[in-house]
């Protein structure tokens, strides 16, 4: 290679790996399908899709988040999780748009949810944003979502009765799992919990649960060759991404549909698909 081709080569390939990163990997939506068995001797595995931290905002349209939730559909879910941080910020999103699109998924399948951090509460009254995650829920709401902060519901899906509990966000001091589970009667349908942050499992320990559903981390985001990722925003990190054994249940942390800062590395976005038995 001689010196002029170097040069010129150089500046072109770190302009390709830049175009990557910003452009392309950050649409790049990954399906995906795990198993997970509870003991529970369902008839029929539950069909539950796992969707979050979808940050709209000026670098996440709401049109990205319309093609994700259009794939989440063509997955046939009998049940929809969405665990969190809708928003980047408070200021940076259409809020009719979005209950518009919200109602895509509540209106064909059962679809619950709960707040992130970006959400609202005290973590995100410190960057200046939402001092409570109350608009976001009520505007999540609007879009026909039943959002569970720190509450219980009961669905019946083909005959075969679900419990889903979902907690406020552990950074935001908003988590009451004790407020949350004493709405479980005690019968032995599966509980799936929806819970922003993983690190907030430790809170919910003492309690009964199955299956928990968490987001924030992004899967790292950006992860390097060799190394990782640089930055998890998470204390635990054997659960910052995928399913892990936790205990005698399962932990399910999903890299998120959208992002911050604009780019993913090695991390595409995801949609999962848990068929839970």
């Amino acid at each position: 290679m001689n010196r002029r081709v170097f040069l010129f080569g150089l500046p072109a390939a770190a302009l390709s790996a830049f175009g990557y990163v910003r452009f392309l990997e950050p649409r790049w939506l990954e399906e995906t399908q795990k198993t997970v068995a509870t003991g529970r001797g369902l008839r029929r595995p539950l069909r539950v899709a796992h969707i979050s931290d979808f940050h709209a905002s000026a670098l996440i349209p709401i049109s990205f988040l319309e093609e994700a939730f259009r794939r989440t559909l063509a997955m046939h879910p009998d049940l929809i999780c969405i665990t969190g941080d809708f928003v980047t910020t408070d200021n940076d999103f259409d809020t009719a748009k979005y209950e518009t699109i919200l109602q895509m998924l509540s209106a064909k399948v059962p679809t619950f949810a709960v707040a992130g951090n970006h959400d609202g509460g005290s973590w995100a009254r410190r960057a200046g944003w939402l001092p409570t995650s109350r608009f976001i829920r009520e505007m999540v709401a609007r879009g026909g979502v039943r959002v569970l902060h720190n509450d219980a519901a009961q669905v019946e899906i083909n005959g075969q009765r679900v419990h889903v509990v979902g907690v406020g966000d552990w950074w935001s001091d908003e988590l009451n799992p004790g407020q949350a589970f004493a709405q479980i009667p005690k019968d032995s349908a599966p509980i799936l919990v929806m819970n922003h942050n993983p690190d907030g499992k430790e809170d919910c320990r003492l309690y009964p649960w199955d299956l928990m559903l968490c987001g924030h981390t992004h899967g790292g985001q950006v992860i390097v060759p060799f190394y990782g990722p640089p930055i998890v925003p998470v204390i635990d990190t054997r659960y910052a991404v995928g399913l892990n054994q936790y205990q005698n249940r399962w932990i399910h942390t999903t890299r998120g549909v959208g992002n911050i800062v604009g780019v993913r590395a090695n991390c595409r976005p995801e949609i999962s698909l848990l068929l839970v038995s």
